[in-house]
């Protein structure tokens, strides 16, 4: 029995190998089946995601192999705009481009028609963390802030409203700045001390020559001596630590620099300008009037980008997958995964972005409502800064005007009609700027601020056009009695005729010489009148919104009645309250003497007016 059950034991051992056998095997089939559809549906997987992206990398390819093609030229203009368009305002910058632009097509030399040097030179992160530390939102001011951070040479700003310093030290609050003028008994410890320590140096108000002790650091003759820099300060041999740079500023409105300064400085113009100063209001605008609407913008920029940058994120992570795959790509299961969230995204994305496009066109468009408050505010900035001509004592700081441009968004009437608030703010802030400037002034210098302000108001609104301006201005100042046409009668004087021919050339009076010619005796008694602006005009009816027309023949016949009529022209113009005397409010000025502190207010100035 025992025999029997060792054979049967044996022949059950036999078997059950057998069977171990055969089921190790089913195993191995099954497990090789599984392996080959899961490399089925990888490659299915794998087909159709590189099927799906093939259209959208063909056209990334094709613009990427286009941009290369163009790089040579784009790289030439932006290396130009950061060497050459410093000193420049806007207008002559843009003029630069186009002009590099021709000549790099005249010699052949590819380049991108719509090139943005903004986008191409700063990131839109870097350029919103430039305005929220005070740099001015304006595209001459993110221009000028591109070549303070990225030229190679340091620096020097012309800045007569002190926008770039309070910039520059925002921006380098956190680094340690130091400040000093070359005034200061102690300039050369503050630039020895910032050198050797590694921070930035502001040297603030320079005039028009600089200190011989800078041309070394100017010209960064750094010398390496084993693992350090040195630079001589003097007569001082100076260490050079890893963080050091140089602003220089100037409040000078147009200095004029020596060529050896100008080659060792990046001389960048800050200067307000009227478009880049509409701009800055325009944004002070829509954060008090429309806070929600500035909001979105911010927010749908942060988005856009955070979308880009993770789309390109996921774009260089698979590409890197795909390059440094070892095998067949099938068996990777990461990169199938990576594929499958790169497809998906980009469809997100690219929904997101059209979306944020048509977002940014229905908010550019809510912002641009509000431009004619802007326009208005920069309007009467430069008008009031102009002033400064007239008498070297009447100067305005911008941070002044702002204050007051602030003040009137406040103090205005509210709305909840777009175009009534609108119009709410342009009044009061027209009359509460007319209030403010004309206290300041000399009483004879009064009624041409008025003129003034009213002649710009109507030529920005187009109620007055530019040869009108220059004829009431000009006259026929720059005529020749004997190359026009001769006078008809002697009793016109000489000047007056020639006031004459210049008019003629408007349409409203091109029949004037001949009018005049046959109707002598009715422009003779009228030109005899005691006041010709209060009588009939002979051949001409002018209705009250042609006051400025009338003023214009007055101007040609009667120099000395220019005033009278001029002030029935204000008062069309821009209403009656501005030809009539501001009265000097010494309790409201008192209760808001805090608002002056820091501004160039000067109440004698005011006290000599009264």
């Amino acid at each position: 029995v025992s025999t029997q059950s060792t054979g049967k034991q044996r022949e059950l051992d036999i078997v059950q190998a057998k069977f171990d056998e055969a089921m190790s095997t089913k195993q191995a089939l099954l497990d090789d089946a599984e392996a080959t559809r899961r490399k089925m549906g990888n490659a299915t997987a794998l087909i159709e995601g590189l099927a799906g992206e093939k259209t959208r990398w063909t056209e990334a390819g094709l613009r990427f192999a286009d941009q290369i093609r163009r790089l040579v030229g784009d790289a030439l203009l932006c290396t130009g705009f950061l060497s050459y368009s410093g000193p420049f305002n806007q207008e002559y910058r843009d003029l630069l481009i186009k002009n590099w632009k021709t000549l790099c097509l005249r010699s052949k030399i590819p380049f991108s028609d719509d090139l943005d040097l903004i986008k191409m030179l700063v990131d839109n992160a870097t350029s919103g963390e430039w305005i929220l530390q005070g740099l001015p939102t304006d595209n001459l001011s993110i221009q000028n802030g591109i070549i303070v951070t990225k030229a190679a040479r340091y620096p020097l700003l012309i800045d007569p409203q002190g926008q770039a310093v309070l910039w520059i030290k925002k921006k380098e609050k956190d680094n340690e700045l130091m400040v000093s003028q070359l005034n200061n008994k102690y300039f050369r410890t503050h630039l020895e001390d910032a050198l050797s320590l590694g921070r930035p140096f502001l040297l603030e108000d320079v005039e028009e020559e600089l200190d011989p002790a800078l041309d070394n650091v100017l010209e960064k003759n750094f010398v390496k001596q084993g693992s350090a820099f040195k630079v001589k300060v003097g007569d001082k041999e100076c260490d050079v630590m890893k963080g050091f740079t140089m602003y220089i500023t100037t409040k000078l409105p147009n200095p004029v620099y020596t060529p050896e300064i100008s080659a060792r400085t990046s001389i960048i113009d800050f200067t307000v300008t009227q478009k880049g100063l509409e701009d800055q209001l325009l944004g002070r605008v829509i954060v008090t009037e429309k806070a929600e609407l500035e909001s979105e913008r911010n927010k749908l920029m942060e988005e856009v980008n955070a979308n880009k940058k993770r789309m390109q994120d996921l774009e260089d992570n698979l590409l890197k997958r795909l390059t440094e795959t070892q095998g067949s790509l099938v068996e990777d299961e990461d990169l199938i995964v990576v594929l499958q969230v790169t497809k998906k995204t980009a469809q997100e994305v690219s929904e997101k972005l059209s979306i944020a496009a048509e977002t940014e066109i229905k908010i550019n468009t809510a912002r641009e409502e509000y431009r004619p408050v802007a326009t208005r505010g920069s309007i009467l900035y430069f008008l009031i800064v102009s002033m400064s001509m007239v008498d070297c004592m009447y100067q305005t700081s911008l941070n002044q005007f702002l204050t007051e441009f602030d003040v009137s968004l406040a103090r205005s009437d509210k709305s909840p009609i777009t175009a009534k608030r609108i119009n709410s703010i342009i009044g009061f802030l027209t009359y509460h700027i007319f209030k403010y400037t004309v206290r300041g002034l000399y009483e004879e210098d009064r009624f041409l601020f008025t003129m003034l302000l009213a002649l710009n108001i109507d030529l920005n609104s187009g109620r007055l056009r530019m040869e009108e301006f220059t004829t009431f201005f000009k006259g026929g100042a720059a005529l020749d009695l004997n190359s026009v046409e001769p006078k008809p009668k002697k009793w016109i004087m000489d000047m007056t005729w020639l006031n004459l021919v210049q008019l003629s050339k408007l349409t409203r009076f091109s029949q004037i010489l001949g009018q005049v010619a046959r109707n002598d005796k009715a422009w003779k008694a009228w030109f005899d009148t005691d006041a010709p602006e209060e009588s009939d005009i002979p051949d001409y009816k002018f209705n009250p919104e042609e006051a400025f027309s009338k003023l214009l023949l007055i101007r040609s016949w009667c120099p000395d009645r220019i005033i009278p009529q001029a002030r029935h022209y204000v008062n069309s113009s821009v209403g009656k309250k501005f030809t009539e005397a501001v009265i000097l409010n010494y309790p409201l000025t008192s209760s808001r003497g805090e608002h002056y502190q820091n501004t160039r207010f000067i109440p004698e100035h005011c006290r000599m007016n009264e």
